[in-house]
C-alpha cells in the first residue's frame, strides 16, 4: 500500500456527477384533491418536451400554514383511450366492491 496518499497532497474523493437537469413538462389541465387536514391528489393532463400526451397522478402535502404543494409520489402514463378506460374500470370495480 506504499502508493497511498495521506496529508495535503492526498487527492480528495471524486464527487458524484451532477444529475441531469429536470425535463420540463407543460401543464394542459389540472385538477387537485384536497383531503385530510393538509393533504392532496393531483391530476394533471400534461406533454412532454417530445410531444407526447401523458397523465399525471401524484399525491402530496402542504407544510403547515402554506399553500405551497410538496410531492411524496406520483405515476404518469400516456394518454390511450384503451388504457384509460381499463383503469376506470378497475377503479370502479374496486369501489363497488
Amino acid at each position: 500500500m506504499a502508493d497511498e496518499q495521506y496529508g495535503p497532497e492526498a487527492e480528495a474523493p471524486k464527487a458524484a456527477p451532477a444529475a441531469p437537469p429536470r425535463e420540463e413538462y407543460e401543464t394542459i389541465k389540472l385538477e387537485t384533491v384536497n383531503y385530510g387536514t393538509n393533504n392532496f391528489i393531483e391530476v394533471a393532463k400534461k406533454k412532454a418536451p417530445n410531444g407526447n400526451l401523458f397523465i399525471s397522478i401524484s399525491k402530496g402535502w402542504y407544510p403547515k400554514g402554506t399553500t405551497e404543494k410538496r410531492y411524496r409520489a406520483g405515476i404518469g402514463f400516456p394518454l390511450e383511450q384503451e388504457l384509460i378506460d381499463k383503469i376506470m374500470g378497475s377503479l370502479n370495480s374496486v369501489l363497488t366492491q
